[in-house]
């Protein structure tokens, strides 16, 4: 399968570290780790015929906390607030594959708890990773263990010293418990036994730690003996009371409730399950509360005849990161438990208020995978693109940008998006007015070919009914629908194309005062735009600035553009169309706020047929604040006119006029550009008397001032 480049996968590994440090094995999954000071990468192989989906870490008491970490191509990962690592892929390892995870810690050389997951959400196995020894080169294939455990037990000093626990110290039958050991041999299979009855067998790791879990039979009752027991005969057994439970069928008199399945930790949007034993017959309540005790829902759960019980619920895609607490109660007794909300999506995106004023300054907060770009969107009420920038995210994985509104923009709900990769996070913020439910759709892909079915992803508030309005390319009503978001948010739209002629088509979404516009194309060909013309507005930016492109082929056309560094690197690159005018236009490329200086390229391909514009990339602009005027004397009815730089991109600029008495005459209000530049003119009223005056421009704690007179 496909692998990360981790920049410590160069040639030089072989100098930095000595060898591998770990060889973890437990059930179907073997573990080994490189580890330099506190960088360790761990990769996992499944020895086994059930896939990994996902893989979970977290560390001891003592080894600090996770800083960052890199995954391979087809993973996503997260860190929860609890400090575990999370990592899922839609591509699950299979048989005899792999996978490399990257991990910054705190302190160096941790050691590295595991466990691996199905699609299913069951565990395949768990272990430790533990520096400092050395791994075997194959994982020793399991010993078939003898049906009832060994009897004798010749003198091995360390099986004798090992010693070993249950967790929970006092398990009820029917419990899930894990099995932690410490002094056994290293590196080698030991069999789990209750009683004479073989449940498991574990691996220790290199330094003799066993962790393994395991399920007590229901039929246990009073004192049992556990052991663990290798194939030499060597045995340690320690013998601990089992409470009894019924828990698979509940006699009508049995008025105790249990919960058998619960998950710790969920994610927006996920179906979830719970299931239990009650009295027959009777009903149970479920409720949730948020950290402050606050009852966010309840509902009532029948228990059947045989005294089972199950419940099913989507968590809600806006509920928020956090943990949430649930109260099962029967009305006699309740039990609690607590369930983590978390993100497994690499795209987390805040804003620092729910609703602006109009001129103020719109300030988000985004994490993301370190050392990827992640693309910001901005839309207006109506679903027009206004804002999009690309923002480079460094090591910290932490991400801030701002927007500035002016005293013009549209009121309403502006919806923002940050998309790094396949992965897109959404927030909504109100300008004048709290933010109002908002809908935003995207398709798969830009163009199809009529054979297709065009796939649209709509998000939006769950339950919505969204009504659906497809425009052919002569903006004639096509298609008239409404479609049903889902418990989740989402809602994936199919059009099927079969009766849908060669051109570009809108697509316009409503929901109550919420409206977004989406464009696809059906049958246009790259290669049939003939002769490309293209242009930007103009030849020398700056970091950070956006980039206009014009251009021209033949009408219905598809094309490609590909915006490049000067070392040739493509930084990004999109389909786009030309009108039945043959016209395109794109606003989508900008440069990366750290872009190197020098000769950029965009071009435009389709098939052989192409054209390129270069343009020149310099530094960003003075962050020195600079305010001048076209001359220093005027005369009345003149027309002073004013311009300045330095001031931000966006940023609200008041220009302040005060005669010699330092008096003020007049307030003059303007935005600088996203180059920073401001201008503004000023015409001197008739009756302004003669003398000397100051300009003051301040933008945030910047000022700069100027000074004419007027003769």
């Amino acid at each position: 399968m496909n692998r990360i480049n981790f920049v410590i996968f160069s040639i030089a590994t072989s100098i930095l570290f000595s060898g591998v440090i770990l060889n973890s094995a437990f059930a179907d999954t073997s573990a080994k780790s490189i580890n330099f000071e506190k960088t360790t990468i761990i990769e996992f192989e499944n020895n086994g015929n059930i896939q990994i989906k996902t893989v979970k870490m977290w560390l001891g008491q003592d080894g600090g906390a996770f800083k960052s970490f890199k995954t391979e191509s087809d993973w996503i990962g997260t860190k929860t607030p609890q400090g575990m690592l999370v990592f899922t892929t839609e591509k699950p390892v299979s048989h005899g594959e792999s996978v490399k995870f990257g991990i910054k810690t705190e302190v160096a050389s941790p050691g590295i708890n595991w466990k691996t997951i199905d699609a299913n959400g069951n565990d395949i196995s768990i272990g430790k990773a533990v520096p400092g020894t050395e791994q075997p080169t194959q994982v020793t294939p399991p010993v078939t263990p003898p049906v009832t455990p060994p009897t004798t037990k010749p003198s091995v000093t360390n099986f004798d010293s090992a010693t070993f626990r249950i967790i929970p110290e006092k398990p009820k039958n029917g419990d899930n418990i894990r099995i932690v050991g410490d002094g056994f041999p290293p590196n080698k299979q030991i069999n789990f036994y209750i009683d004479n009855e073989i449940i498991d067998d574990f691996t220790t790791d290199g330094s003799g730690h066993l962790l393994g879990k395991a399920k007590i039979p229901l039929n246990k009752l009073d004192r049992v003996e556990f052991s663990l027991a290798d194939a030499d005969g060597n045995k340690k057994t320690i013998s601990i009371r089992i409470d009894y439970v019924e828990s698979q069928v509940v006699s009508p008199k049995e008025k105790h409730i249990t919960v058998k399945e619960f998950p710790e930790i969920v994610q927006p949007g996920q179906t979830v399950h719970a299931s239990g034993t009650g009295k027959p017959g009777s009903t149970l309540t479920i409720t949730s509360k948020d950290p402050t005790g606050n009852k966010i829902s309840e509902v009532a759960v029948p228990v059947d005849i045989q005294g089972n019980w199950s419940y099913d619920t989507i968590i809600p895609p806006n509920i928020g990161i956090g943990s949430r607490q649930v109260e099962i109660s029967d009305g006699a007794e309740v039990i609690t438990k607590i369930i983590s909300i978390t993100s497994l999506s690499t795209v987390d995106i805040t804003s620092s208020a729910t609703q602006y004023s109009p001129g103020d300054k719109m300030t988000f907060n985004a994490t993301a995978t370190a050392g990827k770009s992640l693309e910001i969107l901005i839309k207006d009420p109506i679903g027009k693109e206004i804002f999009f920038d690309i923002i480079p995210v460094d090591d910290s994985g932490f991400v801030k940008f701002e927007f500035t509104t002016d005293a013009t923009s549209t009121k309403g709900t502006y919806v923002v998006l940050a998309t790094q990769g396949q992965d897109t996070d959404v927030v909504r913020v109100g300008l004048g007015e709290p933010p109002g439910v908002s809908i935003v759709a995207k398709f798969d892909k830009l163009n199809y070919s009529t054979s297709d079915k065009a796939k649209m992803t709509i998000q939006g508030p769950a339950d919505a009914n969204v009504s659906i309005l497809i425009l052919d390319p002569s903006d004639k009503v096509k298609v008239t629908d409404t479609a049903k978001i889902g418990l989740d948010g989402r809602k994936d739209y199919e059009i099927d194309l079969a009766e849908y002629k060669s051109g570009v088509y809108s697509v316009v979404l409503k929901y109550q005062k919420s409206q977004d516009v989406e464009v696809f194309t059906v049958g246009l060909q790259l290669g049939a735009a003939g002769e490309i013309k293209m242009q930007t507005t103009k030849q020398e930016y700056q970091q950070g600035n956006g980039i206009l492109v014009l251009g021209s082929a033949k009408p219905n056309s598809l094309l490609n553009l590909k915006f490049s560094d000067p070392d040739g690197t493509i930084i990004r690159q999109k389909d786009v169309f030309t009108d039945k005018n043959g016209k395109f236009a794109d606003s989508s490329f900008r440069i990366p706020a750290d872009g190197a200086q020098g000769i950029w390229t965009v071009r435009a391909e389709s098939g052989a047929n192409y054209a390129d514009v270069k343009i020149s990339v310099a530094g960003t602009a003075s962050s020195e604040f600079t305010i001048s005027i076209d001359k220093t004397t005027y005369k009345p009815k003149d027309m002073v006119r004013i311009s300045g730089v330095g001031g931000g991109k966006s940023q609200s600029v008041v220009v302040t006029i005060y005669d010699s008495a330092s008096k003020k005459i007049v307030d003059l209000n303007t935005f600088t550009t996203n180059e920073g530049i401001f201008k503004l003119d000023w015409i001197i009223p008739i009756d302004t008397p003669l003398g000397d005056y100051k300009l003051s421009a301040k933008t945030g704690s910047k000022v700069a001032e100027a000074t004419f007179s007027i003769q």
